[in-house]
């Protein structure tokens, strides 16, 4: 069998189950176990902080299982691009509603997140993109959102955010960028 390296040359990684995957399906997969456990943790720290009597919150997925499934979803009115995290707070008898967008530390904003990103600013709410669970807190202070206990901002790199508007040329995390260039210099080579 060949050695890693080879696998990856050709574009190919062989889980130890045997299977075989692409290199970017292996990336995908593992990008969503990282979201999924910055989640796991959001989940917690908004427990913790926000105040059940004036916030509301949940985390969202609305990623269809199957072709046939998210035809039916579309059908329903279920949009592509809704954000992993809604937050609605009462705040002085106005409602604030902010949506954070969760992101592996490799994560952008796919076409549609970012046109539901508009439709969702033109109804006069937040959105913002986070790469870590301590920017996703960090984008919700800085929207305003009201913690039932002090929060002491953790430290963040520019890497992780928050985004307000993933338009614009984000900051990556180094070993992804560095990733990236690699990938870049290969194809220029080929």
């Amino acid at each position: 069998m060949p050695g890693r390296d080879e696998r990856l040359r050709k574009g190919f990684f062989v889980p130890a189950a045997g299977r075989r995957e692409t290199l970017a399906a292996q990336r995908r997969r593992e990008g969503r176990h990282d979201e999924g456990i910055q989640q796991a943790t959001l989940a917690r720290m908004l427990t913790s902080y926000l105040d059940r009597g004036c916030t509301c919150w949940s985390c969202l997925e609305n990623r269809p299982r199957s072709l046939l499934s998210g035809i039916f979803q579309q059908r329903r009115g279920i949009k592509s691009g809704v954000p992993d995290l809604i937050v609605i707070q009462r705040q002085a008898g106005r409602l604030l509603v902010v949506f954070v967008e969760l992101k592996s530390r490799a994560g952008l904003a796919s076409r549609t997140q970012k046109q539901f990103r508009l439709e969702v600013l033109a109804a006069g709410a937040e959105w913002w993109m986070a790469r870590s669970a301590d920017a996703a807190m960090m984008a919700l202070h800085l929207s305003g959102v009201q913690f039932c206990r002090p929060f002491e901002p953790a430290p963040l790199e520019p890497w992780m955010g928050p985004f307000r508007d993933p338009t614009q040329r984000l900051p990556q995390e180094p070993s992804v960028a560095a990733e990236r260039d690699d990938a870049a210099g290969a194809d220029i080579a080929a």
